[in-house]
């Protein structure tokens, strides 16, 4: 099974997992979560950058870790993309609940094809198609 690590400013994934699991009705173990200040200092940043590598070492056990932050190129997203050439890693910015929801659902999936199912899950999430 995939690994899924959220990385977002404050605790915008806290919350977003926090709403997963109740909707769904159960803890997800292979999904964490790391919260960024949106006030940063750089002396600061090696903490994150630290905590970072420890969930994408500790959730990949040979299917890949899904990252999923909210903002490309903002600090979760540089930092993601920091640690996804040395690790089995694909990334997808603009976390939302219908992506992550999608996600979960489909974690037995390969990470190429997982992180696809997930970028379609956000997308029929948030509207109709008829509509756009």
């Amino acid at each position: 099974m995939v690994g899924i690590l959220i990385i977002t400013h404050n605790n915008i994934g806290v919350e977003i997992l926090k709403s997963a699991e109740a909707i769904m009705g159960k803890s997800l173990p292979r999904v964490k979560t790391v919260s960024i200040p949106s006030d940063l200092s750089a002396d600061k940043l090696g903490y994150y950058a630290d905590q970072i590598k420890m969930h994408i070492e500790q959730l990949e056990r040979g299917k890949g870790v899904l990252v999923l932050t909210d903002l490309l190129g903002s600090t979760p997203s540089n930092l993601a993309n920091y640690f996804a050439e040395d690790h089995h890693v694909k990334i997808i910015s603009g976390v939302n609940l219908p992506m992550l929801i999608r996600i979960i659902n489909y974690a037995e999936q390969p990470l190429e094809l997982l992180a696809k199912i997930g970028i379609v899950g956000a997308n029929k999430g948030i509207t109709k198609e008829n509509e756009v």
